[in-house]
């Protein structure tokens, strides 16, 4: 399948990472992110892709990973998706059908009308799955963003 789709934005926990959360008695925190994801980021880039993260959390691990993935725009602690969603179409001169969205969760859902592709991975809440325009067979944080990219970017 062929796409317009020029810029894909991600949520973190639940859709980078499998949601699972690691606090040591230290206080650091650890999240998987899965390789196979990294790839396809990596290859859409390369095809000419943009990406962003948008995260409600704030965390350093997310900019570490970020930077080796080559993702320049990182929102975090954001309390309003919908309005970075905005920010990013302005920067970037994009219609909203030109933008995918991934996510997992009822607080990825008000970015709904800002975006040309609401995808939810495999495991999302059911009320994201209700309002997505795209169900992934892939839990996140296993895949799923592989699997987005994969059918709806790079056709392989």
């Amino acid at each position: 399948m062929s796409s317009s789709i020029k810029l894909i934005c991600l949520d973190v926990d639940g859709t980078m990472t499998d949601g699972s959360i690691y606090i040591g008695t230290d206080g650091e925190i650890f999240k998987g992110f899965n390789v196979k994801d990294g790839m396809g980021i990596q290859l859409a880039l390369q095809a000419g892709i943009l990406f962003a993260i948008i995260t409600g959390r704030e965390s350093d691990i997310v900019l570490k990973r970020a930077k080796e993935l080559g993702i320049t725009s990182v929102y975090q602690k954001c309390g309003n998706k919908d309005e970075v969603i905005r920010t990013l179409k302005r920067q970037h001169q994009l219609v909203k059908e030109e933008i995918a969205y991934i996510g997992d969760d009822v607080n990825d859902v008000v970015v709904r009308d800002e975006v040309g592709l609401f995808v939810v991975v495999g495991d999302a809440h059911p009320k994201a799955k209700q309002a997505a325009d795209i169900i992934l067979n892939t839990g996140g944080g296993k895949g799923a963003i592989r699997e987005f990219i994969d059918e709806m970017i790079l056709n392989d």
